[in-house]
């Protein structure tokens, strides 16, 4: 079979100017710096030349243009907080290595979300679940488990839900995605307000990235007390790699990452 000259990938959330660490077809680890201009959510095309690996071209994907991001009308705090104690709103109450984080659920916000997170907790799929991404003045994020775990290929990737003006503001939570359609079971907590990275791709400003819900105020000292081990190396970090995570499991967070935090397990209070 010929060897692949040509791919692409999804750029993740991640700081302007990153050099991002992935695996080319060849098999050669490569590290790509992004320009300025390539932006959370474009996809980039990568060929090769010469046996040299370069990007070809980058197509703008979730992230948004500076005007579609500028057109956002968040909600207000006030209204924001009322949703969350509407009758329809759901608490649910994680277990973690720093002590209990109960987060809303306001189905109005993000239908299809608040449903797939629902039937994680009912399921019992937060077990023993290492909060891999950890940054200060960024986000937590956490559910990949191992990929001979049967949760692994229990949940089918879900569609996106339309934006209704709920912001990325500290305490927000919602599934991580890799572009349109492709929510599944990992999840990211805000620690910081993103409205003020508008323009630059900020969270909250495409529907694929449609929060579901917040972190209560009784919560949020635990939830900022999770320990920051730095972002992913995809991402140019130290932390934990969630690839290594998908093959090795949990034994690789506990053996290399013994810092690292853990939802212990989820519920509906």
């Amino acid at each position: 079979m010929a060897e692949s000259s040509a791919f692409k990938f999804v750029v993740p959330q991640c700081e302007p100017r990153t050099s991002l660490r992935l695996t080319a077809p060849d098999g050669i680890v490569l590290s790509i710096p992004l320009p300025e201009n390539i932006l959370p959510g474009d996809e980039v095309h990568m060929e090769k030349a010469g046996g040299t690996w370069s990007i070809s071209k980058a197509l703008r994907g979730v992230a948004p243009s500076v005007a579609e991001a500028t057109a956002v009308e968040w909600r207000a705090p006030a209204q924001m907080a009322a949703e969350c104690a509407a009758p329809d709103a759901v608490a649910v109450r994680f277990e973690t290595t720093k002590g209990p984080i109960t987060v809303k659920v306001v189905p109005s916000w993000a239908p299809l979300g608040a449903k797939r997170f629902l039937q994680l907790v009912d399921d019992g799929y937060w077990k023993d679940i290492a909060i891999y991404r950890a940054i200060n003045g960024g986000l937590l994020q956490f559910g990949v488990v191992q990929d001979t775990d049967p949760r692994s290929k229990r949940y089918e990737k879900i569609p996106d839900d339309t934006l209704v003006g709920i912001p990325y503001a500290e305490g927000v939570i919602g599934f991580a995605a890799a572009g349109p359609g492709t929510r599944g079971s990992t999840v990211c907590i805000m620690k910081a307000d993103f409205r003020s990275q508008l323009g630059k791709g900020a969270l909250g400003t495409t529907s694929t990235e449609t929060p579901f819900g917040m972190v209560i105020p009784e919560s949020m000292a635990p939830m900022h007390s999770i320990a920051c081990l730095g972002d992913i190396p995809q991402c140019g970090g130290k932390g934990p790699d969630p690839q290594a995570l998908e093959a090795r499991g949990n034994e690789y967070i506990r053996s290399e990452f013994p810092g690292c935090d853990f939802i212990l397990d989820a519920r509906r209070v």
